[in-house]
């Protein structure tokens, strides 16, 4: 094989990548504006009523000078999570329309679906941070320290593509696990260390959290906003073997349910 084969496939895979990215940022802006709008809305009204309920409870402050600001730091990684793990489930079912067209596979439209909501929601964290800042509601909205932020938003945009395209996989085989699926991706809320820092809590339950990944990219996460944020349990190596672990089986799954579709 050419050497010069392997370029030419990468600079065509980008190009397709691309287009289907302009399509799908031009689809969400005309028919599917809506849909996008619900979807900040329901991140800052989740944020809004779960600050309201812990401020009425007297929840006092575990870090930092803004309770308001230490859910948002928690809360909105998992969204993104979600949205990302989902949206590439359902656009390797969506992607009929476009892999029609010579060259285009539905990884291919996966991936740009995938980029669009990285974008829309990278948009989201930044705006909702600068707001809390200018609105004096807290000193520590603006990150002191953007490394472990934009390590955790890229590491955790690749995870969840891997656990989105295992989904899309396991829901061929089994329909059901769709709904499964969407109700524990919504209490992984509840398990991520969203409501809590993971070092204060008792030693039985510590050690169970800290199996969970999604309380590590949080963890990385709030590094780059609290200076002082306990990291004994974070590990980005754990978290770097899961992403890697999924991604490499997601990709593998793809291409069995794709060779099975085309054989059909």
């Amino acid at each position: 094989m050419s050497m010069g084969v392997i370029p030419v496939g990468i600079s065509r895979q980008l190009r397709i990548v691309s287009a289907l990215t302009i399509r799908e940022v031009r689809l969400r802006n005309s028919k599917h504006a809506f849909g996008q709008l619900f979807d900040l809305l329901e991140a800052i009204v989740f944020i809004i009523i779960h600050w309201a309920i812990f401020t009425f409870m007297h929840r006092h402050l575990l870090i930092g000078d803004s309770l308001l600001l230490f859910i948002s730091t928690g809360i909105l990684p998992v969204l993104f999570f979600r949205t990302i793990s989902v949206k590439t489930a359902t656009a390797l079912e969506a992607a009929k329309s476009v892999t029609s067209i010579p060259y285009i596979e539905a990884l291919d439209y996966s991936l740009a679906r995938s980029f669009v909501e990285f974008l829309s929601f990278t948009m989201m964290f930044g705006l909702g941070f600068v707001m809390i800042y200018a609105l004096g509601l807290s000193r520590f909205a603006i990150p002191y320290d953007f490394t472990p932020i934009i390590v955790s938003i890229l590491m955790l945009t690749v995870f969840s593509f891997g656990i989105g395209l295992i989904n899309s996989f396991i829901t061929f085989l089994f329909h059901p696990w769709k709904l499964f699926w969407g109700f524990f991706s919504r209490v992984q809320i509840f398990l991520s260390a969203v409501f809590f820092i993971p070092e204060y809590m008792p030693p039985e339950l510590r050690n169970i959290v800290a199996y969970n990944p999604m309380m590590h990219f949080v963890s990385l996460f709030r590094t780059g906003f609290y200076p002082t944020y306990p990291t004994h349990l974070l590990s980005v190596t754990y978290i770097g073997c899961w992403t890697a672990a999924v991604l490499i089986l997601g990709l593998a799954l793809e291409r069995v349910l794709r060779n099975h579709r085309a054989g059909h």
